[in-house]
C-alpha cells in the first residue's frame, strides 16, 4: 500500500493533514471501482480529484464522506488543530454518513439534490427545521439560518424565494451553503453538539454552469479554502484545475497515478497521467482548405449538406441563415442566451414556434412551418441534445433500443422488427464507438458518463445520418474520452457528413471547426474562417454592442 502522506504532502511547508484515505478499494458487482487507492488532504488547500469516467473519484468522494461504504481501507481525520502526519486522528464509520457529518465532512453532488418548489429558507434547514415550543415549523427561525449561510457566500440570494426560481449557479451556491451548516439549532433539543464544516467534496460543481457563475464559484471555492476549508475538488476542467486547485490527485481504472502539486505540473503531462497515453490533435481549422470562390457561393446550396434560411422564432431567433457543405464541420458561437441550442431545436424540429426554411440534402423539411421531428430523421438528419439525460437517452429501454430507435423503422420488414439486422447494427456501433457496456440489454443507467455520450452519437453518427446537430458533445466527459469524440466527429465528417457544432469550451470549438457562426442576440453577428478564428474574435461578435438591439422580439 502506498504511504498515506504522499510526496506532494510533505513538500508543502506549513500545511496540517487534515485527513487521509488509506488503502481505499470498492467494488461494485463485479466492476471494481477503487483499488488501495491512499491519498491525503491538507488543511486550507484545494485538492483536485482528476481521472477519466469511470476513473473512481467520485467514488473515492463519496467513500470520505460516508455515502458508499468501502470493502477495504479506512478514512482517517485529524482532531480539531491535529495533523495526521503526527498523530492518529479518528477513524470514521465506514458507509455512515451522519458520523462523516459529525466529524466536519461533507460533500457536494453534481446533481442538484434539492426541492425546487420550496423556497431557499426550507431547502437550507429541510433537514433539521426549526420547531416552536408548540411544535411548528418556525419559518421566521429558517430564514434568519438561511440568511446566515448565505451571508458568507451570495447574500444577495433572497431565502424567500422559490429555489427554482434560482438560476443554476445560485442554486448550487445554496447547497454548498448548506453543506456548511452546522445544526447548531437543534443542538439543544437533540443534546448534540454543533459541528463545523472541515472537509468538502465538491463533486463536478460547474457542469451545468454559465461562464459568469463559474466565475462566482470558483471565488467562493478560493474563499472558503482561505478560512481553512479543505475541498476536495472533482471536475474535467482543466482551466477550473488550474486555476483554482493547490495540488492535484490522479487515479486511472480504480488505481491511485501520482499526486502532485499544480504549479508543478502542466497540462500536457496531467492528460498524460489520466490516460495513460499523449493525446494530440491538428485543428481542423489549420488544414488547408480550398477557398471558395466569390461566384462559387450560390451553388454552395445545390451541393447537399444542410442550408437554412431566414429561421425565427420569437423571443429566441431572428431572420437566421447559413449552410454546412457535407464533409465540413461549422462550429456556433456564443454566449450563454445567444440562441445556440434554440437554433439547433429549430432546426430539428423542436420549436413549434419557429419559422423558416431547412433544406436536408436537397430535401425540403420546412418552408415556412417546420414538418417535425420525424421527417428530419426521414431525411437524414441527426440530433445530439445538450442534455444527454433529459433530452437524449432513453433510461428505460436498454443500450441496443437506444441506438436502434431512429434506424428501426428501415430495418423493420411486413411493420414487423429484424431483431436480426438490430442486433448487427448495434454491434457494429457499440464496437465503432467503443461503448463499454457489459450487455447490449443494460440500460443507459448502468453507463458511466462518457459511455452514456458515446452511446448517443453511436444511435446518430451511422451512415444514414447526413447532417448531425450537435450540442455540447463533450459536456461532463473526461478528456480521454473528449479526445475519442473529436476523433469521431471528425471521422463522421471526413465520410461526408455535414457538421453544426455547438460548443461553450472556445479551445474545443475551434480545435474542430472549419469555420465558426457566432450569434449574440439570436442572430448571426459574423462568420470566422482560417487565421481569424480566435478565441478573441469570437467574444468581439459575442459581445457585439448592438447584440441586445438585434435581439429577436
Amino acid at each position: 500500500m502506498p504511504p498515506p502522506i504522499d510526496n506532494a504532502a510533505s513538500q508543502a511547508a506549513n500545511r496540517r493533514v487534515i485527513l487521509c484515505a488509506e488503502g481505499i478499494s470498492k467494488r461494485f458487482g463485479i466492476t471494481r471501482a477503487l483499488s488501495d487507492v491512499s491519498v491525503s488532504f491538507l488543511a486550507g488547500e484545494v485538492h483536485a480529484l482528476m481521472g477519466e469516467n469511470g476513473a473512481g473519484k467520485s467514488t473515492l468522494g463519496k467513500v470520505i464522506s460516508g455515502l458508499h461504504r468501502q470493502d477495504a481501507g479506512t478514512v482517517r481525520i485529524a482532531p480539531a488543530g491535529g495533523d495526521l502526519a503526527r498523530e492518529k486522528g479518528r477513524v470514521l464509520k465506514p458507509g455512515s454518513i451522519d458520523d462523516a457529518f459529525d466529524a466536519g465532512v461533507r460533500i457536494v453532488h453534481q446533481e442538484l439534490a434539492q426541492c425546487p418548489n420550496l423556497t431557499v429558507a426550507e431547502n437550507l434547514c429541510l433537514h433539521d427545521l426549526p420547531r416552536s415550543r408548540l411544535g411548528l415549523v418556525d419559518f421566521r427561525e429558517a430564514e434568519r439560518r438561511a440568511a446566515r449561510l448565505l451571508a458568507r457566500l451570495e447574500p444577495a440570494i433572497d431565502v424567500r424565494a422559490p429555489l427554482g426560481t434560482l438560476s443554476p449557479g445560485h442554486r448550487q451556491i445554496v447547497q454548498i451553503a448548506q453543506s456548511l451548516d452546522e445544526r447548531s439549532e437543534s443542538a439543544g433539543a437533540t443534546g448534540r453538539p454543533a459541528h463545523s464544516a472541515r472537509v468538502i467534496v465538491l463533486d463536478e460543481p460547474t457542469s451545468s454552469l454559465a461562464i459568469a457563475e463559474v466565475d462566482r464559484l470558483l471565488a467562493i471555492v478560493r474563499q472558503l479554502a482561505a478560512d481553512g476549508l479543505t475541498l476536495i475538488y472533482v471536475s474535467h476542467r482543466m482551466g477550473e484545475i488550474f486555476s483554482v486547485c493547490d495540488r492535484v490527485t490522479v487515479l486511472r481504472d480504480g488505481q491511485f497515478v501520482a499526486t502532485s502539486n499544480v504549479r508543478d505540473i502542466d497540462e500536457p503531462t496531467l492528460v498524460e497521467q489520466m490516460i495513460g497515453r499523449k493525446v494530440s490533435g491538428t485543428p481542423r481549422g489549420a488544414r488547408a482548405v480550398e477557398p471558395m470562390a466569390e461566384s462559387d457561393a450560390a451553388p454552395r446550396e445545390a451541393r447537399g449538406g444542410l442550408v437554412v434560411r431566414d429561421l425565427s422564432s420569437p423571443g429566441k431567433l431572428a431572420n437566421v441563415s447559413l449552410s454546412v457543405r457535407p464533409g465540413e464541420i461549422v462550429g456556433v458561437g456564443g454566449l450563454v442566451g445567444a440562441g445556440r441550442s434554440e437554433l439547433l431545436d429549430a432546426i430539428f424540429g423542436l420549436d413549434p414556434r419557429a419559422r423558416g426554411a431547412v433544406e436536408v440534402n436537397g430535401r425540403r423539411i420546412a418552408e415556412g412551418r417546420h414538418a417535425g421531428p420525424r421527417e428530419s430523421i426521414r431525411a437524414g438528419l441527426g440530433y445530439v441534445p445538450e442534455d444527454r439525460k433529459l433530452q437524449g437517452l432513453f433510461f428505460l429501454l436498454d443500450v441496443s433500443e437506444n441506438i436502434a430507435v431512429p434506424v428501426m423503422p428501415r430495418l423493420a420488414r411486413a411493420g414487423f422488427r429484424r431483431t436480426g439486422a438490430e442486433a448487427r447494427l448495434v454491434g457494429d456501433r457499440l464496437r465503432d464507438f467503443q461503448v463499454k457496456t457489459a450487455t447490449v440489454a443494460s440500460l443507459p443507467g448502468e453507463l458511466s458518463g462518457g459511455n452514456q455520450q458515446k452511446l448517443l452519437l453511436a444511435r446518430w453518427m451511422g451512415a444514414e445520418t447526413r447532417v448531425l446537430l450537435l450540442d455540447e458533445p463533450t459536456r461532463g466527459i473526461d478528456v480521454g474520452t473528449k479526445a475519442e469524440v473529436y476523433r469521431l466527429i471528425s471521422a463522421a465528417a471526413d465520410a461526408g457528413a455535414a457538421v453544426l457544432l455547438v460548443s461553450s469550451e472556445m479551445p474545443e470549438l475551434l480545435m474542430l471547426s472549419d469555420r465558426v457562426l457566432v450569434l449574440a442576440g439570436g442572430r448571426v453577428t459574423g462568420e470566422l474562417s482560417g487565421e481569424r478564428m480566435t478565441q478573441a474574435e469570437i467574444l468581439r461578435l459575442a459581445t457585439r454592442e448592438n447584440a441586445a438591439a438585434a435581439a429577436p422580439a
